[in-house]
């Protein structure tokens, strides 16, 4: 069963695609995939167990790095990144798709 990602997870989404938009080609977070995946967070699209999986493993992976730029006030191309996979709220919500998927034995 696919999920769409919820409104905080859009919203940082987006946040992330504007600040691209507006800084130096140099400052700009993100490789092609990092960057079609914000766009598909931002459209409402539908993500499947694979792509969770995905989100839910580059998220947890840059927590620490997140919360360090965010502590200094020091929003960096990793700080956007982690927004434009859907930021804190993306975790979450990738860690409970993944854990209803194990319940329905998918």
């Amino acid at each position: 069963m696919p999920y769409r990602p919820t409104q905080a997870m859009r919203d940082a989404a987006q946040t992330a695609l504007n600040y691209n938009d507006e800084v130096a080609p140099s400052k700009r977070w993100g490789t092609p995939v990092g960057r079609r995946r914000a766009r598909k967070i931002v459209n409402n699209g539908e993500f499947n167990k694979t792509e969770i999986a995905q989100i839910f493993a580059f998220l947890s992976r840059f927590k620490d790095e997140y919360e360090r730029q965010r502590s200094a006030k020091k929003y960096g191309k990793a700080y956007m990144a982690y927004l434009g996979w859907g930021g804190p709220s993306g975790l979450t919500w990738a860690e409970d798709k993944l854990r209803r998927y194990e319940r329905a034995g998918e």
